[in-house]
């Protein structure tokens, strides 16, 4: 049951932090960029299905340059980095870790 519950809580935490970095993101950027980037739907969609991957689309999308592209990737490495993180803590919370 714990792994259920660590899978479960790991899923939300995976998604709240990509979504925390999306939404952070659209405020800084141009109306031009904005208009662009994915609606509601898309980006719950994506958030749900690809996160964190879908960290890259969102930049890449949102500014169609190299530099969008890689600060994606730099985003991507940062989320990876804190998500394994937060799931070692969560699974040692849980009574999981240390096998």
């Amino acid at each position: 049951m714990a792994e259920i519950a660590l899978l479960i809580v790991s899923s939300l935490i995976n998604m709240g932090l990509v979504a925390a970095v999306v939404i952070w993101d659209r405020k800084k950027l141009s109306a031009e960029q904005r208009e662009r980037g994915w609606n509601g739907a898309t980006f719950g969609s994506a958030v749900f299905a690809f996160s964190p991957w879908c960290i890259v689309a969102h930049f890449w999308v949102t500014r169609r340059s190299v530099r969008g592209v890689l600060l994606g990737l730099l985003w991507l490495a940062i989320l990876l980095v804190a998500i394994v993180l937060i799931n070692s803590l969560v699974a040692m919370a849980f009574g999981l870790g240390g096998d």
